[in-house]
């Protein structure tokens, strides 16, 4: 209650007033969670390039999952893992959710194949629930605090091998994990 109390800057009568219950401001708090990741996602759709706008959705991922605030966790993934498959309320919102980064995604690489960019003899919705997957294991993986570089490492290599091979240059290369 104390850290809802600092968050929201109400008191605690407030906060009972306007949810009436535990699961009310649990709802309220995952509602909220969801849609400013929603609405990050928007904006690197809008205002970077399909390149761009992947490899930056990866870096924050990563940033996310290996930085001290990865070992909480997502919010989301915590409320499917515990909640699911009863809850029908959290069931709705967890699908709208997942569906809402998968739709994103598939829309970055549908603008990339068709400016040329990302290869175009894999269908955009099967890379972008690839994608998607591999995105969410990290936010799991997050919990043991992995070593970032790793993670730019399989992020570079999703990013190649989305991208047409005629995109891929020496560079994108160079960062090869050493096993």
């Amino acid at each position: 209650m104390a850290d809802l109390m600092k968050a929201s800057g109400l008191a605690s009568a407030s906060i009972y007033k306007l949810y009436p219950d535990k699961r009310a401001i649990y709802l309220a708090a995952l509602h909220q969670y969801m849609d400013e990741g929603v609405s990050r996602a928007a904006k690197r759709e809008v205002e970077l390039s399909p390149e761009a706008a992947l490899r930056d959705t990866l870096e924050f991922v990563a940033l996310l999952s290996s930085s001290p605030d990865g070992e909480k966790g997502c919010f989301t993934i915590a409320a499917a893992s515990e909640l699911l498959p009863g809850d029908e309320e959290v069931k709705k919102r967890v699908h709208h959710k997942f569906n809402t980064i998968i739709n994103r995604l598939e829309n970055i690489l549908s603008t990339g194949q068709a400016q040329q960019v990302f290869r175009r003899d894999e269908n955009a919705r099967v890379m972008a629930l690839s994608i998607f997957m591999m995105l969410e294991g990290m936010r799991i993986y997050g919990k043991i605090q992995p070593d970032s570089e790793e993670l730019k490492r399989c992020n570079d290599f999703v990013v190649r091998s989305v991208l047409m091979s005629s995109n891929v240059n020496d560079e994108d290369l160079s960062g090869k994990a050493s096993i």
